[in-house]
C-alpha cells in the first residue's frame, strides 16, 4: 500500500512538472509575440530623432536594402536584356599615380589595366539603354602583394549609391603545397599555402555577404561614369560586365526540366570524397583541422590526423573552397555532407554552392546547415527531401561560399535600432548633461519629441527581428534569440516607467553595446566538414556517428592516451642524446606549431641546432619561475610578459644579453623606447618580440560636420574639443588604467622613478601636472568613465578617442559601414619651447628571454637572433594571418618587418610616425605597487574628490615602502635616512 501511495505521487510530481514546463513553454513563446499587444498605433506620430537632421547618418550613404526597398517602393524594376562589356583598358579617365597598362598579364593576350597604388583610380563611360537595376561583374588577375585579398570601392557618377559600394572585396586563389607532413611521431601538419595565379571572373557583391545575391545598381537611360579606386592589394582589369540582373530558376523548375529532357535517377550509387581535399580556396585561413570523433574519416586514435575541413576558421563572408569530384555515370544526383555546425546557439549558417561555376537552382544560393552540437549528414535541401542534381559522367566541380544572406534583414533591423538608441541617448544628454543626478526626474517626455513611441517602435523592431529569426529556422530557446528579447523588454519598461530613464542609462547604453557584440558575434558563422556524400536517391544517408561502444572506447583511450601523450610538444621531438635546444612558447598551439615550422624549414638547415618546442599556456609565467627554481628551466621562452625579465633578472635567473658582442647591432632592430623595461643594472635582459601601441582614432565624417577639418595635434586641441562635442551630445574617450596615465607623464617631462628605481618620482611638478590633466578629463570635463569605444564609435556616439592597436583590427575587419569615414593618428601630445609635439607614450609587449642554466647560451642567442629578424618576423605574421585571419595581425616589435605588413600606406604612416616616440616605463622591483597605487589615485580624484596633491602623496607613501622592502629583500644598496627622502619615500 505505501509502495502503491508512493508510486501514485512520484506520477503525480511528475504530472505537476510537465504542466508547469508546458505552461512556460506556452507562455515564454506567447511572449514573443504578445509583448507589444497593448502598445498604441504610431501611424501619424513624427517618429524622427531631433538630432535626426544633424546626424551624420543622415548625410551617409544608406545600406544596400534600403536602397533597394527605397526604389522599388517607387516602383523601380530590374532592366532586361542588358549586356554590356567594357574592356580594362577603354578607360575614360585615370588618376595620374598607380595606373598602367600592360599586355599579357596570365597568359592572357591583350591589354589590361593594372592599378598597383592605393588611392589610384580609373573612371570607366557606360551608356546604359534603359531605366532600370543592373549587376556588375569584373574579370580580373590579383597581382603580387601582400597576400590580402583585392579591395576596391565604386562610385557611379561621383557617389557611392550605398555604403557596401565603398568596399567591394575580390578574393585571390589558394592551394595546397603537397600533403600534410608529419613529425616523427606520426601526428600530421597542414602543409604550406601558395598563391595560384590566374584570371577570376567576380561580381560585384556585398564584402560580408550579408546579402545573398551579387548587388543591384540603379541606371538611368544615358551615360554614367563608373569609378573604380583601389582601397588595398594591386590587381589587373580585364573587362567589366554591366547586365540584366540574372534571375535564377526555382529548383522544381529545374527538376521538371531534367525529367522532360529524360534525366533518369540512378542505382545503387554511393560515393564518398574527403572534404579536407579541398583543391582550391579564396583564403589561406580555410585548412585541415583535426576531429577526435571516431566516425570522422579518416582517424587515428593515438596520433593527430588532420581529417575535416573549415571550422571558425570559415567564418567570414565570401570565403569559398572548391573541391573536386569524379561521379562514374551521368544522372540525377543527391549530394550531401557529413558537418558539424556547433558555433551559433540554435542558429543554421548557410553556404552558397555552385558546380562547374554555376548556381544549378535558386535554393541553391543559400543551402542550409543545421545547428547541432554533434556532427550530422544531411543532403542539400534536408536529408527528408534532398535536391535531385545532375551531374555528368567525369569530374566536377563543388564550390562552396560562407554567406550570411538571409540574416542580412535581422541585422539591419537591429542596426537600425542600435542607431535609434545613440541619437536617442545623445538627446538625453543635451537634456541632462553626460553626468545625470540619477535620483532627479528630468522630465524627459516634455523634453524629447515623441519619446514614448519612439521607444515602443524601437521594441517592436526588435520583436520583427525575433519573429524574422524564428522563419528562419533558429531555435526558440536560442540565446542568440533571447539578447534581442531582453533589449526589447528594457525597451517596453522604460516606455513604461520614463521617470526611471536617467537612473538607467548606463544599462541603456551597456544594451547598445550588447545588440553590437551580437551583430559582430552572428557574423562569424563557421562550418566543419568530413566528406561530400554522392549517391542515387534509392540509397539511405549513412549514419553520421558510430555507436555507443566506439565512441565510449574513443573517450577511454583518449584518456589513457593523456598519459604518455606530450601534449606540450609541437612538431619534431628530439631525445636527450640530441644536442637540442628547447624553446618554451607562451602562446596557443597554432602560434607554437608555425613558430615550430619555420624553426625546422629554416633555423635548424641554417645552423644545425636542433630545436624541441613546448607550449605553455599564454600568461603562465608562474610556470617559468617554477621551472627554473626546480632546476628545469627552458634554454629559451618566448612570449614573455614584458614585466617579468626584470624579475628573473634581480634573481640571477635570466641572461645578460649584453654580453654579446653584437648585441647593440640586434637591439637596433627595435624602437630604444621598447627595450627600457628590460634593462636593470647596466645589463640588458630580453628582446621584445611584439608590442601594442595606442593611437588616436576619429570619425572624419563628424568632425567635418562640427565644423573640424583635421584630426587634434594636442591635448589642448582636445579639450577645446570636448565641450564641442558634448553640446551636440557626443563624447570623447580615454582610459583610466596606469597604462593612460604614462603618456601625460613622459609628455610633461616626468618619469616614473628616480635613482636608478629607489624612489618613486611622482611628487614632482611634472607628474603632478600630468595627473591632473589626465584626472581633469573624467572631472572638470565630465568624459565618461566606462565605454564600448568601438561599439560607440560605429553608432556615432563618441567619435573621436584614444585606443589600442586591437581596436584598428575591429574597426577594419567589422565596421564595414564606415569604410573611408575614419582615420588613425598618432595621439595627441604636449608642444615643446620650441613648437614639436612629444607623443611619447609605451605599450604592452612580450618578448623573449635565456635562461642562465643553459647550457647552449650561444645557441639560444642565434635562436633569438633569428627569431627577431625582420625576415622571419614578416614571415611568421603572413602566416599568422593566413591562418587566423587579419585578427590575428602580428603587431611585431621589429621596425623594418613592420613596414612590410599588409597595412595601408596611410595608416602605417600613422603607426611608425607614432613610434618615433615610442617609450615605455622603467620596470624595478616592486613596480607593480606604482601601477596599483595609480589606479587608487585616479579614484581618490575623480571618484572621492581628493586634490591631486593629496591623492599623489598617499600613494607615495606607499609605493616607496614596498620600493625600499623589495631592494632589502634583493640585498641591493638602501639608504639610511629618516622622514622622506628624495624621492618622497618614508622608511
Amino acid at each position: 500500500m505505501v509502495r502503491k501511495s508512493r508510486k501514485q505521487i512520484q506520477k503525480l510530481l511528475l504530472a505537476v512538472i510537465a504542466v508547469l514546463l508546458l505552461t512556460w513553454w506556452f507562455y515564454s513563446r506567447k511572449a514573443d509575440y504578445t509583448a507589444l499587444a497593448d502598445i498604441p498605433q504610431y501611424s501619424d506620430v513624427d517618429m524622427q530623432s531631433i538630432l535626426a537632421g544633424e546626424d551624420i547618418k543622415s548625410k551617409l550613404e544608406p545600406s544596400y536594402l534600403k536602397y533597394v526597398k527605397q526604389l522599388k517602393g517607387e516602383g523601380k524594376q530590374d532592366a532586361e536584356n542588358v549586356n554590356i562589356v567594357i574592356s580594362g583598358e577603354d578607360y575614360a579617365a585615370v588618376s595620374d599615380f598607380g595606373v598602367s597598362k600592360q599586355n599579357s598579364i596570365g597568359g592572357r593576350s591583350g591589354t589590361a589595366l593594372v592599378q598597383t597604388d592605393e588611392n589610384s583610380w580609373a573612371e570607366y563611360t557606360v551608356d546604359i539603354p534603359r531605366d532600370g537595376f543592373y549587376q556588375i561583374g569584373m574579370d580580373y588577375y590579383a597581382m603580387p602583394g601582400k597576400r590580402a585579398s583585392i579591395l576596391r570601392s565604386m562610385q557611379i557618377d561621383g557617389k557611392y549609391p550605398f555604403f557596401q559600394a565603398k568596399m567591394i572585396d575580390f578574393k585571390r586563389m589558394w592551394k595546397e603545397v603537397g600533403e600534410p607532413w608529419k613529425d616523427n611521431q606520426g601526428n600530421e601538419f597542414n602543409p604550406r599555402q601558395e598563391e595560384v595565379m590566374g584570371w577570376q571572373y567576380q561580381e560585384f557583391q556585398d564584402a560580408e555577404s550579408k546579402v545573398s545575391e551579387p548587388l543591384r545598381f540603379y541606371l538611368t537611360q544615358g551615360k554614367h561614369t563608373l569609378r573604380l579606386t583601389v582601397i588595398r592589394e594591386p590587381a589587373a582589369i580585364g573587362e567589366i560586365h554591366i547586365f540584366s540582373p540574372v534571375k535564377l530558376s526555382a529548383y522544381t523548375d529545374v527538376h521538371k526540366q531534367d525529367l522532360q529532357q529524360g534525366r533518369q535517377e540512378l542505382k545503387d550509387k554511393l560515393l564518398q570524397f574527403q572534404a579536407e581535399q579541398a583543391v582550391l580556396k579564396s583564403d589561406p585561413t580555410l585548412r585541415r583541422q583535426e576531429d577526435r570523433n571516431p566516425a570522422s574519416e579518416p582517424n587515428d586514435s593515438n596520433k593527430s590526423i588532420l581529417n575535416v575541413f573549415g571550422g571558425s576558421g570559415w567564418r567570414k563572408g565570401g570565403q569559398w573552397a572548391e573541391w573536386e569530384i569524379d561521379v562514374p555515370e551521368s544522372g540525377l544526383y543527391n549530394i550531401g555532407a557529413r558537418y558539424s555546425n556547433p558555433y551559433l546557439n540554435g542558429i543554421p549558417v548557410q553556404r552558397k554552392v555552385s558546380i562547374d561555376g554555376k548556381i544549378p537552382f535558386a535554393e541553391m544560393n543559400a543551402v542550409s546547415f543545421e545547428y547541432g552540437s554533434g556532427w550530422q549528414i544531411a543532403g542539400f535541401g534536408g536529408k527528408e527531401q534532398p535536391y535531385e542534381i545532375y551531374l555528368g559522367q567525369g569530374k566536377h566541380r563543388i564550390r562552396m561560399e560562407m554567406q550570411i544572406g538571409s540574416l542580412g534583414e535581422v541585422f539591419e533591423i537591429v542596426q537600425h535600432v542600435t542607431q535609434q538608441m545613440s541619437l536617442l541617448q545623445r538627446e538625453i544628454y543635451l537634456v541632462t548633461g553626460t553626468n545625470p543626478d540619477p535620483n532627479r526626474d528630468y522630465e524627459l517626455k516634455k523634453s524629447i519629441p515623441n519619446l514614448i513611441p519612439r521607444l515602443n517602435l524601437m521594441a517592436k523592431d526588435l520583436q520583427d527581428g525575433m519573429k524574422l529569426l524564428y522563419s528562419l529556422g533558429v531555435e526558440q530557446n536560442s540565446s542568440k534569440v533571447s539578447t534581442l528579447g531582453m533589449a526589447r523588454d528594457q525597451l517596453l519598461d522604460m516606455a513604461k516607467k520614463p521617470e526611471t530613464i536617467t537612473a538607467r542609462l548606463d544599462q541603456f547604453s551597456d544594451k547598445q553595446a550588447e545588440l553590437g557584440t551580437w551583430m559582430t558575434s552572428l557574423t562569424g558563422q563557421g562550418l566543419l566538414l568530413d566528406y561530400f556524400i554522392v549517391k542515387s536517391p534509392d540509397q539511405p544517408w549513412p549514419d553520421a556517428n558510430k555507436g555507443w561502444a566506439a565512441q565510449s572506447w574513443n573517450s577511454v583511450n583518449d584518456f589513457l592516451l593523456s598519459f604518455r601523450k606530450d601534449y606540450g610538444g609541437i612538431g619534431n621531438r628530439y631525445g636527450e642524446q640530441d644536442k637540442v635546444l628547447n624553446v618554451w612558447v607562451a602562446r596557443g598551439r597554432e602560434w607554437a606549431n608555425i613558430i615550430k615550422r619555420m624553426t625546422d624549414e629554416d633555423f635548424t638547415p641554417q645552423t644545425g641546432i636542433k630545436v624541441n618546442i613546448n607550449v605553455i599556456p599564454a600568461g603562465a609565467m608562474h610556470l617559468l619561475m617554477l621551472s627554473s627554481t626546480a632546476g628545469m628551466a627552458p634554454d629559451v621562452a618566448l612570449g614573455v610578459q614584458a614585466d617579468i625579465p626584470i624579475d628573473y633578472a634581480v634573481r640571477n635567473a635570466v641572461v645578460n644579453l649584453g654580453e654579446f658582442p653584437d648585441y647593440n647591432e640586434i637591439a637596433a632592430r627595435f624602437r630604444p623606447g621598447a627595450l627600457i623595461p628590460y634593462q636593470y643594472n647596466n645589463g640588458h635582459y630580453a628582446l621584445p618580440e611584439n608590442q601594442n601601441f595606442s593611437m588616436l582614432f576619429y570619425r572624419k565624417d563628424i568632425l567635418q560636420q562640427l565644423g573640424v577639418e583635421k584630426a587634434p595635434e594636442t591635448w589642448q586641441d582636445i579639450m577645446d574639443l570636448i565641450p564641442l562635442l558634448q553640446q551636440n551630445g557626443m563624447d570623447f574617450y580615454y582610459g583610466h588604467t596606469p597604462d593612460d596615465f604614462t603618456p601625460f607623464l613622459f609628455q610633461n617631462g616626468g618619469e616614473y622613478y628616480r635613482e636608478n628605481g629607489k624612489y618613486s618620482a611622482l611628487d614632482t611638478p611634472e607628474a603632478l601636472k600630468a595627473m591632473k590633466m589626465w584626472t581633469d578629463l573624467f572631472t572638470n570635463y565630465k568624459i565618461n568613465k566606462k565605454a564600448d569605444f568601438y561599439n560607440r564609435f560605429r553608432t556615432g556616439e563618441m567619435p573621436i578617442g584614444i585606443a589600442d592597436y586591437s581596436t584598428y583590427i575591429l574597426l577594419s575587419t567589422a565596421a564595414p559601414e564606415l569604410t573611408g569615414w575614419w582615420e588613425m593618428k598618432p595621439m595627441p601630445g604636449i608642444p615643446d619651447k620650441e613648437g614639436k609635439i612629444n607623443r611619447s607614450t609605451g605599450g604592452a609587449a612580450q618578448t623573449g628571454v635565456i635562461f642562465k642554466d643553459t647550457k647552449l647560451k650561444n645557441e639560444a642567442w642565434e635562436y633569438l637572433k633569428w627569431w627577431t629578424s625582420a625576415d622571419v618576423q614578416e614571415q611568421f605574421g603572413s602566416e599568422l594571418e593566413s591562418v587566423l585571419g587579419v585578427e590575428a595581425r602580428w603587431n611585431t616589435a621589429n621596425v623594418e618587418a613592420l613596414k612590410r605588413m599588409p597595412w595601408s600606406s596611410q595608416d602605417i604612416d600613422s603607426v611608425l610616425k607614432q613610434w618615433d616616440w615610442f617609450k615605455e616605463r622603467e620596470i624595478v622591483l616592486g613596480a607593480y605597487f606604482t601601477t596599483r597605487h595609480i589606479t587608487n589615485m585616479w579614484n581618490e580624484i575623480v571618484l572621492n574628490g581628493k586634490t591631486v596633491r593629496e591623492a599623489v602623496e598617499d600613494g607615495m607613501k606607499e609605493v616607496n615602502k614596498e620600493l625600499r622592502k623589495k631592494r632589502e629583500e634583493f640585498g641591493l644598496d638602501v639608504e639610511e635616512q629618516e622622514g622622506i627622502g628624495k624621492g618622497g619615500g618614508s622608511r
